[in-house]
């Protein structure tokens, strides 16, 4: 055993120590096991709040993707069921992020509080120690204080006959070398020789007190090791407490991050399967020939008689101001109806009656609504408006059909996602 010892005294045992748990000191290590549990509880929790944040900027860049591509896969020329499948991936993407973002809000406002809670429940500051610390501590001086006083006692016998015992041989060297040099005077030798008998005698007495010594620490190394285990199954208690409780806590994080089983994910992904296996390239061919083609309805120039009752534009002067100065419908009347014509050069629904009629059209009021945000976006779009968490908006028009909302932050209107702010009742 390596110890260390200033002075040997039989009450200063705390100069004595070594990493052996059942010698002096040696339960440090295991009383330090409970301050290292409890900053592993403040790593654990920390190292959850930050896959929360990943998280949460995870659904935020799903997000924003989804918005972006729905918008560009609406303005482009794809049609049909390829396009159906296109979108299905931003509805998946947008679904994902919500996954995503209730994921956090697990971690966060569950295993996050409940980490907490139970270390407030198993950890109590007291001065610049924890009481269980301090308790643990305790415990182990108390059960070692008595032994390690018999310990004392025996290190300081062994050192009194150890130095008793190099004092004899020192002697006894010291005689040999004076009967060997006959110039030695006989005086000499006899003293050396009572001091020898004087050095024989005190070893004889001090190998008899070590020896009482250890056997009176034998007598004692039962008790010893009964109430040190005693102490040191209260310390495994409480570490098996807390192996226990984050076995517990990484089970419930393994039910909240794997997504894999989760039905509105496994939809998700099957409506993009739907959208793909249901490509039919030939269906859409022969729907844009119907449209669009040469599968359209044609009204092909016949011969028919003059009718007087057929209307032609006038001829001359008339004509070119009549050309010159277009006529002026009122805002609510009805326009003329125009013939289908094939290459008037409209897609499908447009006309330029419906764009002047809704734009001079008046619009109604609409309510607004007041609402908070519950996290950070910034503005992908022109159109777009840029806020931080906590921040307050008006709301100016519904949810539309994308998740988007029209509102108002700062005296500036633009478009928000509905799902980034809740309602402040």
């Amino acid at each position: 055993m390596a110890y260390q010892s200033n002075t040997g005294s039989e009450e200063d045992v705390g100069e004595l120590f070594s990493d052996c748990f059942w010698e002096i000191k040696g339960y440090k290590q295991v009383v330090q096991r409970i301050d290292d549990g409890a900053r592993l509880t403040d790593g654990l929790a920390q190292m959850l709040a930050e896959r929360a944040e990943l998280e949460m900027k995870y659904a935020k860049g799903l997000k924003q993707w989804s918005r972006k591509w729905e918008d560009t896969v609406n303005k482009s020329p794809e049609y049909g069921t390829l396009e159906s499948a296109l979108k299905s991936l931003t509805v998946e993407a947008n679904e994902t992020a919500d996954i995503h973002l209730d994921v956090r809000q697990k971690i966060n406002g569950g295993l996050l509080e409940s980490i907490k809670h139970w270390k407030n429940s198993n950890y109590q500051k007291a001065f610049v120690k924890w009481k269980q610390t301090a308790a643990a501590q305790e415990g182990f001086e108390k059960a070692q204080r008595p032994w390690a006083k018999r310990f004392v006692k025996v290190e300081k016998a062994k050192k009194a006959y150890h130095l008793a015992t190099r004092t004899l041989e020192q002697h006894r060297q010291q005689l040999e070398i004076y009967e060997g040099d006959p110039m030695t005077a006989t005086d000499q030798i006899r003293k050396m020789k009572d001091k020898i008998s004087k050095a024989e005698s005190e070893s004889d007495k001090t190998r008899d007190k070590y020896k009482d010594r250890l056997s009176e620490l034998d007598m004692a190394n039962q008790q010893y090791i009964n109430e040190m285990t005693v102490e040191f199954e209260k310390c495994q208690a409480m570490e098996k407490l807390r192996m226990e409780f984050f076995g517990k806590t990484l089970e419930e994080y393994l039910g909240h991050v794997d997504i894999s089983q989760n039905p509105r994910l496994r939809s998700s992904f099957q409506n993009i399967q739907y959208g793909i296996s249901g490509l039919s390239p030939d269906e859409d061919l022969k729907k844009y020939a119907d449209q669009k083609g040469t599968g359209m309805e044609m009204n092909w120039p016949t011969f028919t008689e003059y009718d007087e009752r057929d209307s032609y534009p006038p001829i001359g002067r008339m004509a070119m101001r009549d050309q010159e100065e277009p006529a002026h419908y009122p805002v609510y009347s009805d326009p003329p109806v125009q013939k289908k014509n094939p290459f008037n050069g409209f897609e499908d629904g447009d006309s330029e009656w419906g764009d002047t009629l809704l734009s001079h059209a008046p619009v109604p009021p609409t309510s607004e609504i007041r609402v908070m945000a519950m996290f950070d976006y910034v503005g992908a779009e022109a159109d777009e408006l840029t806020f931080k968490e906590g921040d307050v908006l008006t709301q100016l028009d519904e949810e539309d059909e994308n998740g988007w909302c029209r509102g108002r932050y700062q005296g500036v209107e633009g478009l928000y996602p509905a799902s980034y702010v809740q309602r402040i009742k």
